[in-house]
């Protein structure tokens, strides 16, 4: 007679494209769980323990509650399973951590803002790294329907996950099995690499400037405000950095999507062609409550992208930051804090990432416009446009000032 089961809809994906083997980008595996069956009448809080499930990692591929492919090198580029018995003898169960997982009863709205995320952090000297070959990419997959939940059950409050104490239970834990909901639960795939490339500091710096039109220094009444934005290479060699389009740069991902702000393909505030900067470069504060009043509240999930588009970034969308040489943007305040009730604000910079290479390779363009082969193949952490700096402007009957 089978034991019943309770659905769960799970979802499994990888913190990073990339297992950096240095240790320098923290490597997770990603799930998201969210009770969402229409059997699933309980109001509490479903409260599980990860150990001995397919949260378990390694311990889960040891005993066959996920598993592990290596893509082939021939033109089928098919998938082959990985001989993983070897984490069967060094890959220990784990210690005992508490989940909790919302009730579906009463819930609004999509499901997917319900799911409870799951980092499970890879030791990369243990025991899964230890089968693991540079260069090869990897899939990790839920093996069955089964879970592997050992221990679970419904609790008043979330108490036992703060307190990671079972005791707080209201009652004995359940017989009934934890299933995931569909055959399939997406997968985890990522490259092995042996060292990350990380970049030179670079300092970036805003600050307001008034331009004056008359000749006289005093007369401030009809001076222009530009936001200047300066970018200096503060290392011994240039580098090139894209500034447009698609940023292959590695990028933290939840269940389903990019982590908020991760996967921003607008332009950098530094392209040369700017006149004026995206919204998701600059956040506007209102000064008096600090509510963020403009500016890039929730980042617009992106759409897929073709496996098969050029990798090489067009000449047009890079700059060469030279050693000790600014790059320098300026910007009319007026125009950015346009449609702004009256009252003061600070500005400041939004971080963001960009694909950056080791000298000038601009100059290095194809035929086509685009930058040569040395575009391709190398994989960086990003570049960051981000300052400390805040600057702080005054709106008054549709005009701005520098706030004193």
């Amino acid at each position: 007679m089978h034991s019943p089961t309770l659905k769960i809809h799970t979802k499994i994906n990888s913190h990073y494209s990339i297992l950096d083997l240095s240790g320098h980008l923290p490597f997770s595996i990603v799930f998201g769980l969210c009770r969402r069956s229409p059997a699933d009448t309980d109001p509490r809080p479903l409260v599980l323990s990860t150990a001995g499930s397919v949260l378990d990692v390694p311990y889960a591929l040891g005993c066959g509650l996920l598993t592990l492919h290596v893509q082939g090198g021939g033109e089928a580029r098919e998938w082959v399973g990985v001989d993983v018995r070897t984490l069967r003898d060094v890959a220990s169960m784990g210690e005992e951590e508490w989940v909790s997982l919302p009730s579906p009863v009463g819930r609004m709205g999509n499901s997917r803002h319900a799911f409870t995320v799951v980092r499970r952090r890879v030791d990369i000297n243990g025991a899964l790294t230890s089968i693991l070959e540079v260069g090869r990419k990897y899939r990790i997959r839920v093996a069955g329907e089964d879970l592997g939940v050992r221990r679970w059950g419904y609790s008043n409050h979330d108490q036992v996950v703060d307190d990671n104490n079972s005791n707080e239970l209201s009652n004995d834990f359940e017989a009934t099995r934890l299933v995931k909901s569909k055959t399939t639960a997406g997968n985890a795939t990522f490259t092995v690499i042996k060292a990350l490339s990380w970049p030179p500091r670079i300092e970036t710096r805003l600050r307001l400037l008034l331009l004056l039109p008359s000749s006289d220094a005093a007369d401030t009444t009809n001076g222009k405000l530009d936001l200047e934005v300066s970018v200096v290479n503060t290392s011994p060699d240039a580098i090139t950095v894209q500034t447009r389009d698609h940023q292959r740069i590695p990028i933290p991902w939840g269940p389903f999507h990019p982590d908020p702000d991760a996967d921003d393909q607008c332009p950098r505030i530094i392209h040369p062609t700017l006149h004026i900067p995206p919204p998701s470069s600059l956040r506007f504060f209102d000064s008096a409550t600090g509510e963020l009043v403009r500016g890039n509240k929730k980042q617009a999930l992106c759409g897929l992208r073709d496996g098969n588009a050029d990798r090489r970034p067009k000449v047009e969308d890079v700059v060469v930051l030279r050693p000790g040489l600014p790059v320098i943007r300026r910007f009319d305040v007026g125009v950015l804090v346009k449609g702004l009730r009256d009252g003061e604000y600070k500005v400041m910079l939004q971080a963001k990432g960009c694909r950056w290479w080791h000298g000038d390779v601009a100059k290095e363009d194809g035929e086509d416009g685009r930058m040569g082969a040395c575009a391709c193949g190398v994989e960086h952490a990003p570049v960051m446009l981000e300052s400390g700096d805040e600057v702080e402007v005054r709106v008054r009957d549709g005009n701005v000032e520098k706030s004193v």
